[in-house]
């Protein structure tokens, strides 16, 4: 009885039905069939009707496994009919291009219709596949990060309540996850300390400033001019010019404190250099920072990973090579 069973394919739909992919589907179609590649692209096959007829079992998998690779969804129907001795040019022998659906022998080391060559490609595909993984951890290990600087702001927030309208003209750029607990006031304008910045108004403007960025803190009188005098000068030195806006670039930052926001001294140094960036790539430290026009970039030194910060979400994103 098992000897009359046979298999027939039909071909259902493509996973990408872009231009591309119909190309991809209509050159697959003519290296199994033998048939005009311009047949497909021009008409689609019916679902009704198989494309292939009355496969014996081991013809039926590879056929399935070329279609699958190449995005095209199929059904497979088992039928009680006796295998067809038709023999397509298909065979164990053969392997279809991962980038462009061409079946070749084998035995080829790159594509005869696009050129990618088969080794560089699956260790670029590998590299991609453990970076990614490398690039998760590291993201898991950066949020349990930020997780514990929340509880600690909250934790301060316990005994230093933050009044009610200390936060009302930062809510345009406050984001959910951010916890605001100190607020600071100065001749140059306000400034607000969260659980992943310092964001500074001056002259209407926001500047978005991560703790990361801060390489220095000077929190004192030594440069008063007479007329401020009776101000309490903080100065943020960035480890990169940093830009305050599209047209300007800094290497650090001063306000003159009032006399109430001068007390909060050792919570601006705790705070100033609480953290680093982690890289996004092998979760190290050991970072160096550049500008260049008013991006901020940082490349890690462990493992070489370039990043571009993101100023205003308080984060480094890798740059991964293409």
């Amino acid at each position: 009885m098992t000897e009359n069973i046979s298999y027939n394919i039909h071909i259902l739909g493509l996973k990408d039905a872009s231009a591309q992919g119909r190309h991809v589907f209509a050159s697959t179609i003519e290296n199994l069939t033998g048939r005009s590649a311009r047949d497909f692209d021009e008409h689609f096959p019916s679902s009704v009707l198989p494309m292939f007829e009355a496969l014996e079992t081991d013809r039926t998998r590879k056929i399935a496994e070329t279609l699958s690779d190449a995005g095209i969804i199929i059904e497979v129907r088992p039928i009680e009919a006796p295998p067809s001795e038709e023999v397509f040019e298909e065979d164990a022998h053969t392997r279809t291009c991962p980038v462009c659906g061409k079946l070749q022998t084998a035995a080829a080391e790159e594509c005869g219709n696009c050129g990618v060559v088969f080794a560089k490609h699956e260790r670029e595909l590998l590299l991609k596949m453990q970076m990614e993984h490398t690039l998760e951890q590291a993201m898991v290990k950066a949020a349990q990060v930020r997780e514990e600087w929340v509880q600690r702001a909250k934790t301060y927030l316990e005994t230093h309540k933050l009044a009610k309208d200390a936060t009302a003209e930062f809510s345009p750029i406050l984001m959910q996850d951010e916890v605001p607990f100190l607020r600071l006031n100065s001749d140059e304008g306000p400034l607000l300390l969260t659980s992943r910045r310092i964001i500074s108004k001056r002259d209407g403007n926001f500047q978005s400033i991560p703790y990361e960025m801060i390489d220095e803190v000077e929190y004192g009188g030594s440069r008063l001019t007479p007329s401020k005098k009776s101000k309490q000068r903080l100065q943020l030195n960035f480890h990169s010019a940093f830009p305050v806006s599209e047209n300007e670039v800094v290497k650090s930052m001063a306000w003159h404190l009032d006399k109430d926001s001068s007390f909060s001294k050792e919570v601006v140094f705790e705070w100033g250099y609480a953290r680093n960036f982690m890289c996004g790539s092998c979760g190290e430290r050991e970072l160096d920072y550049r500008t260049e026009g008013n991006k901020v970039y940082m490349r890690c030194m462990h493992c070489a990973t370039d990043h571009e910060i993101n100023l205003a979400e308080g984060v480094a994103v890798p740059v991964l090579s293409e």
